[in-house]
């Protein structure tokens, strides 16, 4: 039998995100557009499994279909805590481009449209500036494998931690 020991990296992430994670919220979420229930589920869970997930699910986003795809499917709702997350593994860089892609949105927001609505509602896509932006951030990205390995990061990261 495995252990958290001797999981490769790969394996040990899958078992974090689809077993523990996966499987939770898929347990507690009926209808996946309400965004402020899967919200507030996703804060349920531990902080290793809530950084795997959001992490996990900004890489295989912005991998699909770049930062906009991220945003578009309501995972942006997540940033802010994938930042602590990317932080807490030592991914400086691929921080520092979800940052960027964040104070875009940021930026253009009106000061009475909070950003958990102005990302679920769409409210970014008639602007010219963040769609350049973003899709220079998409381009950066992509090119990060070779500097900062997220699986390596993120695996040496839940070794050091109690998964539940």
């Amino acid at each position: 039998m495995k252990t958290q020991e001797t999981l490769t990296n790969e394996e040990l992430i899958d078992y974090v995100y689809c077993d523990i994670a996966g499987k939770f919220l898929n347990k507690r979420i009926n209808d996946w557009s309400q965004t402020k229930n899967w919200y507030n589920t996703v804060f349920e869970l531990s902080e290793p499994v809530r950084f795997t997930y959001c992490i996990g699910v900004l890489n295989m986003q912005v991998m699909n279909g770049g930062f906009e795809q991220y945003y578009d499917n309501d995972y942006g709702i997540f940033a802010e805590e994938t930042l602590k997350g990317l932080k807490k593994i030592g991914a400086e860089l691929t921080y520092e481009l979800l940052k960027s892609s964040l104070d875009i949105l940021k930026k253009h927001k009106n000061s009475q449209t909070d950003l958990f609505e102005f990302i679920t509602e769409s409210k970014y896509w008639n602007n010219k500036e963040i769609e350049q932006v973003l899709d220079r951030l998409d381009d950066q990205y992509y090119n990060l494998e070779d500097k900062e390995n997220l699986t390596i990061l993120l695996g040496n990261y839940l070794r050091k931690c109690e998964i539940k």
